[in-house]
């Protein structure tokens, strides 16, 4: 080991130590220190395993790199960012605006002849800026469904990728009908509403001004600490994933207006570490919907191709046929844009000036 004031990836620590040099906690799990300016993340293998989760490497690096996947604090009931069962959450999901870095640790052993837990230190970390979370559902410590909020942790600077902090590869393939759940779009979408966004958690959200900031993507300027900068979303992709949130929950209410069951799909690849999950699934009509903030030609193609993956997965019970698709979106596209939907059997639902849905599903 090193010296007290130092730990470096791969190091292994107590919490004791840890403490010393990062603050926060000494038992919790996300545990946020103002004096040290860190959120310090404890992962435990085997408490996941007991519990029905999994912390790690997605073994599938995208164009930016690794991501670690952390679920987020809460044993019972969806989890949250609001309130004192959210403040570990809520720490998470603001690092950035309140100038703290993220440091992870993954439980090791104990020490020789003792009962004291140790910890192997991975590194540095921030929140992915395209996806920070996403909701996943599993089970509770009681057993009960409910939502978990997974963060998707990008490294900063030098850091430890263990073998055995790979996340396992889904068996098989697998699509689970799950409830609506609150994404990082709901989230962001929040403040926009003035705390009256109707989704799942955020009825009673937190309306507090860093909240409200961080809901928007602003960012809280802080003074010079030991803390590295990386660079944050533009504004401009904020508004349209706000408007695609909006979206999505306008026409959900709209189809449960008439009495159809809402929902979307959770999909495991076999071979696969990553999850995919759907924006809309209709129940009722067994349609699957993909959404998008904006109407241009790019926008289109990626909710045409998303679907067209989907929809090679999505089964209920009681249809085994595919299921419709639907690009759902904020206004009316180019006449060639249509034409490009009817050729992949695609249907296209918009939103009128006026604020109604218009198209043929």
């Amino acid at each position: 080991m090193t010296g007290d004031h130092v730990i470096l990836p791969g190091e292994i620590r107590t919490r004791a130590e840890i403490h010393a040099v990062f603050g926060g906690s000494p038992q919790r799990g996300i545990a946020p220190s103002i004096e040290k300016r860190s959120v310090v993340l404890f992962s435990d293998p085997e408490e996941a395993a007991r519990w029905g989760y999994q912390d790690g490497w997605l073994a599938e690096d995208d164009g930016l790199g690794p991501i670690f996947e952390y679920t987020g604090a809460g044993s019972n009931g969806d989890q949250t960012f609001v309130g004192a069962r959210g403040s570990g959450n809520r720490s998470v999901l603001r690092h950035f605006q309140l100038g703290r870095m993220l440091h992870l640790f993954v439980r090791e052993g104990k020490v020789r002849g003792s009962a004291t837990k140790t910890h192997r230190y991975v590194g540095m970390f921030a929140l992915d800026d395209e996806l920070p979370f996403v909701p996943r559902q599993g089970l509770g410590v009681n057993g009960m469904q409910r939502t978990t909020i997974v963060f998707r942790l990008r490294p900063y600077g030098h850091f430890e990728r263990s073998r055995t902090d790979v996340l396992i590869p889904a068996p098989d393939t697998r699509a689970e009908f799950v409830p609506r759940a609150v994404t990082i779009d709901m989230l962001q979408s929040a403040a926009v509403t003035k705390g009256t966004f109707v989704a799942p958690g955020i009825r009673n959200a937190d309306t507090s001004a860093m909240l409200t900031a961080a809901a928007e993507g602003k960012l809280v300027q802080v003074g010079k600490v030991h803390t590295p900068e990386f660079p944050r979303a533009a504004s401009a992709a904020t508004t349209v994933r706000q408007k695609k949130a909006l979206l999505i929950e306008s026409y959900a209410a709209h189809l449960e207006s008439q009495g159809h069951a809402v929902g979307s799909f959770q999909i495991k690849i076999k071979g696969k570490t990553s999850t995919l999950r759907t924006d809309l699934f209709d129940a009722t009509e067994h349609i699957l919907y993909e959404a998008q903030g904006a109407s241009d030609r790019d926008s289109v193609r990626i909710a045409l191709g998303r679907l067209l993956d989907y929809r090679r997965y999505v089964r209920q019970s009681d249809r085994q046929d595919r299921p419709g698709t639907v690009v759902l979106l904020p206004g009316r596209p180019d006449k060639d844009i249509e034409a490009l939907l009817k050729d992949h059997e695609t249907s296209l639902v918009y939103r009128t000036m006026n604020g109604a849905f218009e198209g043929s599903v």
